[in-house]
This record gives structure tokens, C-alpha cells and sequence, in this order.
């Protein structure tokens, strides 16, 4: 495959030339330059915890957008987007991110870099989002296996107000590993460094400036930096950095924009014979005080509409109640707990699963089940992934689940293709025994596949020991999707087999 490279073929570079009004002498050319990264399908704005007032979102994004051109001139003025845009809310996720992708028409953007989240829908989603686009994506690391670009581009040359502009889009090389593996079959993921090297060289003479727009989080970006000296600017995303100012680094200016459309970046560059001779740059916040672009919140209106009815769409029928309590699923297993866990361990193959019930926030009653059922089930952005364990963490894990009982603990957990016995007044460390893998006692130094939300994964309600787990892929898919999913398939749902947890009276 590296020869690929090597080929002057391999690198398809797209040029479009807008037409230019009056443009500033050669001596003091100047181009604005903003952008946005990690969005997140944060369309509306949203209120952080502790805020008094909501901030960020694209409704508010494409008024400050649209200032900056009506102060500084339309024609020199260069929108990029650096990834992770169309995938993380309801809004987007139920309709593969096609909401973003209009927006992002609406709002006029140059260029836009997948992230990993972007694959989260798999190849054959994202490949139509790419043609619903009014503007060129760019990911020069990512091929098939024959070679051909994914995205059909690797960079662009775009002129604005008379300066020559390359572009050149890179992506994460650890996305198959934090997206479903299905997501990627077929696809490489090339080390994005050597790909910018060379098509910087291919390029640059053709340029007055050279922009990477760049997903790889922002060490990565020093890195490259480091390594690229061709490039002039490097417009960043994935590590939700928030640089209130452009750092420099080996006379590279890099700049990202932090999350969810909270600020809007700003570069404003004066450039002379083919180098930058000047530049400012800052984040412009998105504030409450923003007035929210009619014509965006107009579109969100629309899917918002649209996303109410995807909500009461019926996915299944049930004669039972599927027990979600909260004095249940905090205490013991339950059959709601179970087929949670037993989805998230087909889901991915995983040998095991593990997920808390303080995740599990109510039960399904018999009758129709829709997807607003599953998604009050499962209310938070918790997604699906799998971790490779050593026995004796799992064993650890599981002393921890049960080491409050018969308190509520919303750290218990529910499980599956794992059965263990619990004797609540052992001492600390002894309680659990009897522990088997389906149908075999667990192996104290074997190693076992458990499929987890990234929750539990990042240590969360104490789960520290999860943490010494070796990330297998971490899917970015919500699990109340996965979910949904699993209903859409399985409209009568069988009920899982028990016991998995017995409580030694």
C-alpha cells in the first residue's frame, strides 16, 4: 500500500475558484479564516451544568458566521469544519446526520474533515452524507483496500481574495478501534503524517498558503507541526481543545475551537508573496446574547418535527414487564438488566458484559414499545464499548458491584454471559465466588472480552479496575440506540435466561 503513495496519482486534488471581488494588493492580501470542530450534532444551544444561561449550537454559530462576512467581505472568508459534526444527539443520530450536513449547507463551509464519530453510522451512511454535502470532505489517510480515497478527495485548492489556498483533510488512524469494527471492514486508516508530508511537497508550489484540517487531537497536531514544515496553518479538532489564542509551533499556527459550537474560531492572516506576514486570532464566544440564525433554526424545526415522530415509532410488543425500578436494578438482576446487557454483549461478540444499573432509569410495561420507551430507559449518551479484562479484575469488579448490599448501589451491576453467587455478609473481598464464563469457572489470569459503556470503561462509579483494561474499540454508538436496533430486529423479545446473580441468604 505505501507504494500507493508514492504514486502523484494517489493524491486527487479537488480546485474550486470563487469568484473574487475586489481583492487587496499582493502586499497585504488577507483571508479570515473560521472554524469549528467537535460540534457534536449540538444544532440548538445548550445549558452546561451550573450555567445560568444556554450557550453554543449551530442556530447561533451561523449568525456570528454570517457577520464576520457582512464586516469583512464574503469573498475572503474560508468556513472549515474539523470534525466529529453530524453524530451525538437524537436530532442527528435517528437520521444517519442529515440534519447537520443541511445546516452545514445552509451556512455556506468550505471544507469539513471527518472525525471518528462521523463513521459511527458505518461506510455506507457517511459515503451518502459525503454527496449530501455542498462542500468537499477531505481525508487524505483513509482508502480502501484498493487504494481509492474513501472520501474522493484528499485536498483542495480553493482561491480567496486572490491568495491560492490548500487544504489537505486527515483523520484519526485509531478510529477502528473507537468505532464499531463493522463501521470500517474494508477501509485503512493510514499514520496521517507521512500522507501530509507528501502531499504537502506535491502541492505546495502550487500555494500561497497551506492549511491541514486535522481531526487527530491536539498533540498529534504539535507533532506534526514538528514534522510538516511546508504547512502554514493546522485547523484542529478531537481533543476538544480550547486555544484562546493560535500557538505557534515551528512557525506553524495551529488553533481549535473547544466543543459543541461553544466558540466560534477566528484567524484573520495577511499574506505577502507566499508567507504569512501577519495574523490574529481569537474565540469568539457563543453566547445567549447571539441571536439564533432564522433561517438554521428554521431547519432545526423542521427535524425537530421529524424527530417526534421518529420517537413514537413502534419498534416492538410485549406481554411482560421488563423491570427497570430503581430499588430493583440497584440490588439485584433483573430481566430488563439482562436483556440490556445480553444486547450489548451480541452486539459486539463480546465474551461478557457488564453495564450499571443506576443506567437503567425505568421499566417497560406490557404493550406497544417505542422508541421514546427505550430512550427513557436509557436517558444518558452512555455508549458501547469493549475492553479485554484479566479474570481476577473481572472478579474485582464484580466484589465491587455487590459491596454495598443490600443498599441501593447504583454501581451494581447487571451482566451477562456470567453467573457468580454473592454471600453479602462475607468479609470485603471474599463475597463473590463461584464465578463462571458461560458455564465455566473463570480464569483468575485468563483473558476475557467484556462489552461495557464508556462509563464504566473511564472508571466510572469507582469502577477504577476497568480502567487496567486494554481498549478493543470503544463504538461511539449510544446503547439506547443499540437498542433500538436490537427491537427493530427481534420485535418479540425473548426473555433472557436467569439466575446470573444468587444472592446467598
Amino acid at each position: 500500500m505505501r507504494a500507493k503513495f508514492r504514486n502523484s496519482s494517489f493524491v486527487m486534488v479537488l480546485v474550486l475558484v470563487m469568484l473574487l471581488s475586489i481583492s487587496l494588493p499582493l502586499w497585504a492580501a488577507e483571508i479570515i479564516i473560521l472554524h469549528n470542530n467537535d460540534v457534536h450534532s449540538r444544532l440548538e444551544s445548550h445549558l452546561p451544568q451550573g450555567a445560568e444561561k444556554e450557550q453554543g449550537g449551530r442556530v447561533r454559530l451561523a449568525s456570528l458566521v454570517q457577520e464576520v462576512r457582512a464586516q469583512y467581505g464574503a469573498d475572503r472568508v474560508l468556513l472549515l469544519d474539523a470534525g466529529d459534526a453530524i453524530h451525538g444527539t437524537n436530532i442527528d443520530n435517528l437520521f444517519g446526520g442529515l440534519p447537520s450536513i443541511e445546516i452545514m449547507n445552509a451556512m455556506g463551509y468550505n471544507a469539513f474533515t471527518p472525525g471518528n464519530h462521523e463513521f459511527n453510522y458505518g461506510q455506507e451512511v457517511l459515503a451518502q452524507r459525503i454527496k449530501d454535502a455542498n462542500f468537499p470532505t477531505l481525508a487524505a489517510n483513509v482508502t480502501r483496500e484498493d487504494g481509492t480515497l474513501f472520501a474522493g478527495y484528499s485536498a483542495l485548492i480553493q482561491e480567496i481574495n486572490g491568495i491560492k489556498v490548500g487544504i489537505i483533510g486527515l483523520v484519526p488512524q485509531e478510529t477502528p478501534i473507537v468505532t464499531h469494527p463493522k463501521n470500517v471492514e474494508g477501509l485503512i486508516f493510514h499514520e496521517p503524517i507521512g500522507i501530509a508530508k507528501q502531499i504537502a511537497r506535491e502541492i505546495r508550489s502550487d500555494v500561497d498558503l497551506l492549511i491541514v484540517l486535522s481531526h487527530l487531537g491536539y498533540s498529534k497536531d504539535v507533532e506534526l507541526a514538528k514534522a510538516v514544515s511546508e504547512l502554514d496553518v493546522i485547523v484542529g479538532g478531537h481533543s476538544h481543545t480550547e486555544l484562546e489564542q493560535a500557538a505557534e509551533v515551528n512557525g506553524v499556527l495551529i488553533v481549535q475551537a473547544h466543543e459543541y459550537a461553544n466558540n466560534l474560531g477566528f484567524l484573520r492572516l495577511e499574506v505577502e508573496n507566499g508567507k504569512i506576514v501577519k495574523h490574529e486570532s481569537k474565540l469568539i464566544p457563543v453566547t445567549a446574547d447571539v441571536p439564533k440564525n432564522a433561517k438554521v433554526q428554521a431547519i432545526v424545526d423542521r427535524w425537530n418535527e421529524e424527530l417526534q415522530q421518529r420517537l413514537s415509532q413502534v419498534v416492538g410488543k410485549t406481554d411482560l414487564v421488563w423491570d427497570g425500578e430503581r430499588a430493583s436494578v440497584r440490588v439485584k438482576e433483573t430481566n430488563l438488566g439482562n436483556l440490556v446487557a445480553d444486547i450489548m454483549r451480541d452486539a459486539v461478540g463480546a465474551d461478557i458484559a457488564l453495564t450499571n444499573g443506576g443506567g437503567i432509569r425505568a421499566s417497560i410495561n406490557p404493550g406497544e414499545i417505542r422508541v421514546a420507551d427505550i430512550y427513557t430507559v436509557l436517558p444518558f449518551d452512555n455508549t458501547l464499548a469493549v475492553i479485554e479484562l484479566r479474570g481476577m479484575d473481572i472478579i474485582e469488579a464484580l466484589e465491587h458491584s455487590v459491596r454495598l448490599l443490600p443498599e441501593q448501589n447504583g454501581g451494581f451491576l447487571q451482566v451477562s454471559g456470567i453467573t457468580f453467587e454473592v454471600i453479602p455478609d462475607a468479609v470485603v473481598g471474599a463475597r463473590v465466588i463461584n464465578v463462571k464464563v458461560d458455564g465455566k469457572p473463570i480464569s483468575a489470569a485468563g483473558y476475557y472480552t467484556v462489552a461495557t459503556n464508556d462509563f464504566l470503561a473511564a472508571g466510572g462509579d469507582g469502577y477504577d479496575i476497568l480502567k487496567n483494561g486494554k481498549l478493543i474499540a470503544d463504538t461511539g454508538v449510544m446503547l439506547r440506540d443499540v437498542m433500538v436496533d436490537y427491537f427493530v430486529n427481534n420485535p418479540t423479545t425473548p426473555v433472557p435466561a436467569e439466575p446470573r446473580i444468587v444472592i446467598v441468604k
